[in-house]
C-alpha cells in the first residue's frame, strides 16, 4: 500500500508559473516521461505496489493539471505529441487516466478539439478506457469528427485493433449515429487510400449488426474485395460466418473462392487467412488446409507492394488458439507451420526480409522478430503439446532436442531451447539453399 497520498507542496511554485505555455508544456513533458521511481518521491510517495502505480499517477496528475489551470493555464494549447499537435486532454486519455481527464474536462478543456492528422487526431481518438470515451462524448465530442484520413473513431479503432474501445459503440448504437459511422468504415475501406493497419494487420474487426437492430450491415462482395485488394480481411467470428447478400455463400467460402481465382498470391493473405483458420472450426476443414497450401504456390505479383506490419498478436492469437486443438488437429497445423515457413525464406529471398518483420510495441519502429521465427516458434510449441514422432513435419527434430521434457511440461527454458534447436536447422536449410 502507498504510504500517502500524493502532496503538491514540493511543485507549488511550479504551478504558479503556469501561464508561460513552453515551461509548462516541458514540466508536464518531463513528468510524463519519469519512471515512478523518480516520480512518487517528488508527490511524497515513499512506498507503493505494482497495482497501485496507475491510480497513482492518475491522481498526480490530475493534481497537476489542476493547479496549472486554476493558475491561468489555457489547457487547450496544441503543444504535444510527437509534433505537438495535440491537446494535454488527449495525453491523460492515451494514458488511460480517468480522474485526470474528467478533471480536465470539468475545468474547460476541449471535449472536439480536432489536430486533423493521421491516427489519433481527437481526445476520442486517443482514448481506449470506455469510460473515457463516454466522460469525453458526454463533454460534446462529436463521434462522426474524422482525421485527416476520414477516418471516424469508430472506423479508427476498429482497424488497429482497439476492441473494448470500439465495442462502445457497438453496445451504444441507440445513442450514436451508427449507420453514420458504419457507413464511414465501409466508404475509408472502398477509398484508395492506404491505412495503417497495426497492430492487427493484416485483419481487421468488422461489425456485423444483429437481427433486430435498426440498422443496414455493409459487408458485401465489394467491401470484401476492396479489403482483399489492400492485403487484409476480416476478423470476426460473425463476420466470416456472415452470408453474403443475395447469395448462399458466408464471407469466408466468398474469400476462398477469390484467392483460388486469383492469378498471384498475397503473403498477408496468406497469414490472414492462417489467423482466421485459428479462429472458427468452420474455416479450418481439410479442404481449407489443402486451398491455403495451394494458394501460397502461386506466384508472387511482378511488382509486390506490402501493406501495413505483421503484428505479433496476431501469432500470438494463433498459437493460443491452436494450442487448444486436439492432437490430430494439431499434427495438420504442424505441417502447415512447416510449408508456410519453407514459403516464406523463399519469398525473403525473392524480395527481401522487410516485409516480414513483425511488430509487437505501439509505436515501433524496428520488427521485434521476422515471420518465419514467429511460425517456426509456433511449430516448436506444438510440437512440444502433442509430442510428436522424430520424423514428422518440415523440419527434424532429434531426441536430444526433446530430452528433458519428461511428461510434456513446458517450462521457459524447454521452449527456449526447442525454438533454438529448430532456428538452427531453419539456418542450416537456408544456407544449403532448401529454403
Amino acid at each position: 500500500m502507498a504510504n500517502a497520498l500524493p502532496t503538491f507542496d514540493s511543485v507549488r511554485n511550479l504551478l504558479t508559473k503556469a501561464h508561460d505555455l513552453a515551461q509548462t508544456r516541458d514540466l508536464l513533458t518531463e513528468f510524463l516521461k519519469m519512471p515512478e521511481s523518480r516520480l512518487f518521491p517528488v508527490f511524497g510517495v515513499r512506498q507503493w505496489t505494482p497495482n497501485e502505480v496507475h491510480s497513482l499517477k492518475d491522481i498526480i496528475f490530475q493534481g497537476l493539471v489542476t493547479g496549472l489551470i486554476q493558475n491561468g493555464w489555457n489547457c487547450n494549447a496544441a503543444s504535444f505529441g510527437d509534433s505537438r499537435r495535440d491537446t494535454f486532454l488527449m495525453v491523460m486519455a492515451d494514458c488511460g487516466y480517468a480522474k485526470s481527464v474528467a478533471r480536465m474536462l470539468d475545468l474547460g478543456a476541449d471535449a472536439d478539439f480536432n489536430a486533423y492528422r493521421t491516427g489519433a487526431s481527437t481526445p476520442l481518438m486517443s482514448a481506449r478506457d470506455p469510460e473515457i470515451i463516454k466522460k469525453i462524448i458526454y463533454f460534446g465530442a462529436n463521434p462522426l469528427a474524422v482525421n485527416s484520413m476520414n477516418q471516424t473513431d469508430f472506423t479508427y479503432k476498429l482497424l488497429k485493433g482497439m476492441v473494448p474501445a470500439a465495442r462502445y459503440y457497438l453496445s451504444n448504437t441507440e445513442k450514436i449515429p451508427f449507420q453514420s459511422l458504419l457507413n464511414n468504415f465501409q466508404d475509408c475501406i472502398m477509398d484508395g487510400l492506404d491505412v495503417p493497419y497495426e497492430p492487427m494487420f493484416p485483419l481487421s474487426l468488422v461489425p456485423i449488426v444483429p437481427d433486430g437492430v435498426p440498422y443496414d450491415n455493409i459487408l458485401d462482395k465489394p467491401l470484401l474485395d476492396s479489403m482483399m485488394k489492400k492485403h487484409f480481411l476480416p476478423f470476426t467470428s460473425t463476420a466470416l460466418s456472415y452470408y453474403m447478400p443475395d447469395s448462399f455463400v458466408t464471407v469466408w467460402q466468398y474469400i476462398k473462392s477469390s484467392l483460388k481465382a486469383s492469378l498471384f498470391v498475397s503473403p498477408s493473405l496468406v497469414f490472414a487467412c492462417m489467423a482466421c483458420m485459428a479462429k472458427m472450426e468452420e474455416c479450418r476443414k481439410p479442404d481449407d488446409f489443402a486451398f491455403l497450401e495451394a494458394y501460397m504456390e502461386k506466384p508472387l505479383p511482378r511488382e509486390y507492394n506490402p501493406k501495413g506490419r505483421l503484428s505479433k498478436d496476431m501469432f500470438a492469437y494463433m498459437l493460443f488458439a491452436t494450442l487448444k486443438l486436439q492432437p490430430t488437429q494439431i499434427l495438420r497445423w504442424v505441417a502447415l507451420l512447416g510449408n508456410v515457413a519453407r514459403k516464406v525464406g523463399l519469398w525473403i529471398n525473392s524480395i527481401g526480409g522487410e516485409s516480414f518483420g513483425v511488430y509487437s510495441a505501439k509505436g515501433t519502429d524496428k520488427p521485434s522478430s521476422n515471420a518465419v521465427q514467429e511460425l517456426v516458434s509456433m511449430q516448436g510449441l506444438l510440437v512440444m503439446r502433442i509430442k510428436v514422432t522424430d520424423n514428422f513435419g518440415e523440419f527434424k527434430i532429434s531426441g536430444s532436442d526433446l530430452s528433458g521434457f519428461g511428461g510434456g511440461e513446458m517450462t521457459e527454458e524447454n521452449m527456449a531451447d526447442a525454438r533454438s534447436s529448430i532456428l538452427e536447422r531453419l539456418e542450416k536449410a537456408e544456407k544449403m539453399g532448401k529454403l
